[in-house]
């Protein structure tokens, strides 16, 4: 599950649209240096009449010798920021991929709202009526997959996809991304990619901790210590009882999630809705174990102490966020790009000395982390396409577009923000170490105070990173960009840090049927243990609940889809 994300990106909408690129993306340096694409058969990346070589190759840049025209069905750009007089199906990245294969892309549909663009999913599937590309969820895939609509993309893959797209995928350990793709064996889908570092660090003002003659905390005794001393000694200095403890939100757990307590769950090794195996090597659910229930207990311990936001319950979203810009908060869970979303406070008092940390930690001095779902979208392509392989062309020059690997993608709306969205495949690719990766290139700007030779697509960022070096906070666009992409990003490579992967991700028939209802359980049930609401022993009821109305058929049914080939 992840949390809210609409809410979240609506709170970081300026800052998003902003980074261009993707907040979410970073690439490798040693592929951006170049003024051309990388691996292209090409003879540049601005359109021209490809060579000889090119159309003999027919690889993933070749420009077709005749027109194409290729379908697309996909979900638009909310809150957009296209000059005047562009729109999604008439803008410079769309005639960018177009001039540079000969394609022509006609939209079949494009909505912007999830439901209604689910919809018109449905629809096309219903009546056997699919666009040449669409980028769907899982159960969209599978079904259409299960239907035979589908082409085969195992060899085309091989053919088309370009050396950086081919890189996205291997940077993920035991092909775990591009296997969500594969069905039987074939390749039926292109799978998004989730970077690595979405889970929460601790973000602490460290001013207050100064104050207050505080250390930073690092286990869980520390950190209730910190969390105390901020809600009962007055750190921001105005004489009123009006600060309070670690905020919280009712989701209690998810992925990327703001304000939640993943953190304290996975410092007693306790990873909810994740599959694991056990030692005996029993396919297990993570909100049913002994280590999740004594994670509850220290909520409920920390709650009834106000340790935690007697409130959290009732606020919303929005609420969480202005008491962190207003001051009152100085504790709390998010990923590293809260970053910009903590600059607020930062803009209201520039005194405020926001840090993230990689804790708190278990026993054994380490940070366990679940990694995020390995995708969650898919680029699936129609049966009875013409061109199929068009589909993998366009995402490889696509990627050669949002990552300015060439002078012409480098102009195209310079220095205005345009989102990569309005590319016309919207699916998300990077390496999974994309944060990691772009750290020594901050830290050599900084040491060096030069911007030579350096990808043109962080360019911006490290003039960020330099600017708010040299003055810090003075520019808070500037500040916001250093603080998560620079600051937080290099905690998320902490050593302290370990990964626990599960061994399943997926959707079974049953998760779809009776998830829903088992969700809201455990949701629930969590929150009244916490809240003391109801007795910890609640939680062995729950667990007792959730196997015999429909968990323990989804246990079998993810041992089954773990142990098939």
């Amino acid at each position: 599950m992840r949390l809210k994300r609409i809410r979240v990106m609506a709170w970081l909408l300026s800052m998003v649209l902003v980074l261009g690129v993707l907040a979410a993306c970073g690439s490798s340096p040693k592929e951006e240096k170049v003024a051309a694409p990388a691996g292209s058969e090409s003879t540049n990346a601005g359109g021209n009449e490809p060579s000889a070589t090119a159309k003999e190759d027919d690889g993933p840049f070749s420009k077709y010798e005749e027109p194409v025209t290729v379908s697309l069905g996909r979900q638009g750009v909310s809150g957009n920021n296209l000059p005047a007089g562009d729109t999604l199906e008439n803008n410079k990245y769309l005639k960018y991929v177009e001039d540079r294969l000969n394609v022509k892309v006609k939209y079949d549909f494009s909505v912007e709202d999830q439901d209604a663009y689910n919809q018109k999913v449905t629809l096309a599937i219903s009546s056997n009526s699919l666009p040449d590309i669409l980028v769907v969820d899982e159960q969209q895939f599978k079904r259409m997959a299960k239907a035979g609509m589908l082409a085969d993309l195992t060899e085309l893959y091989d053919q088309y996809a370009s050396p950086l797209i081919k890189d996205y995928y291997n940077s993920y350990t035991g092909d775990r991304v591009l296997n969500t793709g594969r069905i039987d064996g074939k390749l039926m889908a292109l799978p998004n990619t989730n970077i690595d570092g979405n889970y929460q660090l601790l973000w602490i003002r460290q001013d207050w901790l100064n104050k207050l003659k505080l250390e930073t905390p690092s286990t869980m005794d520390e950190l209730k210590t910190v969390i105390k001393a901020f809600k009962e000694q007055d750190p921001d200095g105005n004489g009123k009882a009006d600060t309070i403890g670690l905020l919280g939100d009712k989701s209690v757990v998810a992925d990327g999630g703001f304000f939640t307590f993943d953190p304290i769950f996975n410092a007693n090794h306790a990873y909810p809705k994740n599959w694991f195996k056990d030692e005996g090597g029993n396919i297990v659910y993570g909100s049913t174990t002994p280590e999740t229930k004594q994670a509850l207990s220290e909520l409920r311990e920390m709650y009834a102490d106000g340790l935690i936001d007697k409130e959290f319950l009732t606020r919303k979203y929005e609420d969480n966020a202005g008491l962190v810009s207003g001051g009152r908060a100085g504790i709390l869970f998010a990923p590293w790009f809260g970053g910009w979303a903590l600059s607020d406070a930062v803009k209201a008092n520039p005194e405020a000395d926001w840090v993230p940390l990689a804790v708190p930690l278990d026993g054994e001095g380490k940070r366990n982390i679940v990694p995020s779902t390995p995708s969650g979208t898919f680029m699936v392509v129609n049966k009875k396409a013409e061109h199929p392989e068009a589909a993998l062309k366009m995402l490889s020059v696509e990627y050669e577009g949002i990552r300015l690997l060439d002078s012409t993608a480098q102009e195209l709306y310079k220095d205005l923000g345009v989102g990569w969205l309005n590319y016309p495949i919207n699916v998300q690719l990077d390496y999974q170490d994309s944060l990691a990766r772009d750290v020594p290139i901050y830290e050599k700007a900084i040491k060096d105070k030069k911007l030579d030779d350096l990808p043109a697509r962080i360019l911006p960022r490290v003039k960020a990173v330099l600017k708010n070096n040299e003055n810090p906070k003075k520019d808070i666009p500037a500040y916001a960009d250093s603080l998560a992409f620079y600051t937080a990003a290099s905690i998320t490579g902490a050593k302290e840090i370990v990964k626990v992967e599960p061994v399943f991700y997926g959707k079974t028939e049953a998760m779809l049927k009776k998830g829903a209802n088992l969700e809201k359980l455990e949701n629930e049930t969590f929150l009244k243990i916490i809240t003391g609401t109801s007795p910890l022993e609640e939680f062995d009821k729950f667990v007792k609940t959730w196997k015999s109305i429909g968990g323990d058929e989804i246990t079998k049914e993810v041992a089954e889809a773990v142990e098939s080939p």
